[in-house]
Order: structure tokens, then C-alpha cells, then sequence
């Protein structure tokens, strides 16, 4: 699921690469997602913020949001 997040991720930092601003925190949360994907913690901080404030975010939040257990 992680991987899925991961690559959605890309997808929505590609497409708010148009608009310079979303920039700022859209390529530290991919970063972020990227680090995610290899410990088994939970990241809801981090899912929350996908679905705030990336442009495919509700997907990816959620993907997040779901324990990989």
C-alpha cells in the first residue's frame, strides 16, 4: 500500500510541478513517503497532510492511513 502511496505521490508532485508554491511541500512529503515505505511505524501525521495538501492527496492519504500489519 505504501508503494502505491509512494507512486501516486510522484504522480501529484508531476502535476503540481505547473504551480512553483505547491512545490515546497509536495517533493518533502513524496521524500517523506519514500522512507515510509521501508519501517513499519505508523505515519498518520504524514497521511493526514497528503490529504490536505497534495493534488491526489485523498488516495494517497488514505493508502497511508491503512496498517500495513
Amino acid at each position: 500500500m505504501r508503494k502505491a502511496a509512494y507512486i501516486i505521490s510522484i504522480i501529484s508532485t508531476v502535476l503540481a510541478g505547473v504551480v512553483l508554491i505547491p512545490l515546497l511541500w509536495c517533493i518533502p512529503m513524496t521524500l517523506a513517503t519514500k522512507k515510509a515505505m521501508d519501517d513499519n511505524q505508523e505515519h498518520i501525521t504524514l497521511g493526514i497532510c497528503h490529504i490536505f495538501f497534495m493534488p491526489l492527496g485523498l488516495i494517497s492519504g488514505i493508502l497511508l492511513l491503512i496498517p500495513e500489519k
